[in-house]
C-alpha cells in the first residue's frame, strides 16, 4: 500500500472511530464515516467492505496501538508494580478514556465483542504475555500465566461500577491496588 492509500485508510479510520464514538456504532452509517474522513462513501468500499470491517479496523489499530504502549514499557526500566500499572493502563486506560467520551461507550463495547471475538482474543492472549513478560523479569515466574490471567481478568472487571463506567481516576486507584496486591 502506498503513501497516499495509507494515509487515506487513516483518515477513514479516525473519521469512523469520531463517528462511532458520535453516533454509536448502530447510528453510524458510512456517509458519516467518509464526510468525518473528508472521503467519498465509495473511497470506504475501496477498503472496506462494510462498516462491520471499519469497526475490524478500527479495533485492530487500538490493539496494534496498545500492544506498541505494552512493548515500549518492558523496554523500560521499571519495578514490577510500576510495570503492572503502566501495562494495565496502556490496554485498559486508554480505551476507557475513549468510552467515557462517548455516551455509547455500552454499546460499542457490546458491539466490539459481537464482531471482533477471534481478533480480541488474539490480541488480549498478546497483552496477557506482555503480563506474563513483566512478571518474570520483576521475578514473579511461579505460576505467572495464572497470575497474569488473574490480572487481566480482574483489571477489566475494574471498569465498571454498578453505574457504567468509572472515571479514569477510580480506574487508576484501582489498578494501582491491584498491581500492589498483585506483585507483593
Amino acid at each position: 500500500m502506498n503513501d497516499n492509500m495509507s494515509d487515506r485508510r487513516s483518515r477513514i479510520l479516525a473519521g469512523a472511530r469520531a463517528a462511532f464514538l458520535r453516533f454509536g456504532f448502530q447510528r453510524t452509517s458510512l456517509a458519516d464515516i467518509a464526510s468525518g474522513a473528508g472521503v467519498s462513501r465509495t473511497a470506504i468500499y475501496h477498503y472496506f467492505t462494510n462498516k462491520d470491517e471499519v469497526l475490524r479496523a478500527v479495533v485492530d489499530e487500538m490493539n496494534a496501538g496498545t500492544l506498541q504502549a505494552s512493548r515500549k514499557v518492558l523496554d523500560e526500566q521499571h519495578s514490577l508494580e510500576v510495570a503492572v500499572i503502566e501495562l494495565l493502563d496502556a490496554k485498559f486506560g486508554r480505551t476507557l478514556a475513549l468510552l467515557k467520551e462517548s455516551p455509547h461507550g455500552a454499546e460499542l463495547i457490546d458491539a466490539t465483542h459481537r464482531l471482533i471475538g477471534p481478533t480480541a482474543a488474539v490480541a488480549d492472549a498478546a497483552f496477557e504475555a506482555c503480563i506474563v513478560e513483566a512478571l518474570v523479569a520483576g521475578g514473579r515466574a511461579t505460576d505467572a500465566d495464572a497470575v497474569a490471567d488473574t490480572i487481566v481478568a480482574a483489571a477489566k472487571g475494574l471498569l465498571q461500577s454498578a453505574d457504567g463506567l468509572v472515571s479514569r481516576e477510580r480506574y487508576m486507584q484501582r489498578i494501582r491496588r491491584l498491581a500492589r496486591w498483585a506483585t507483593y
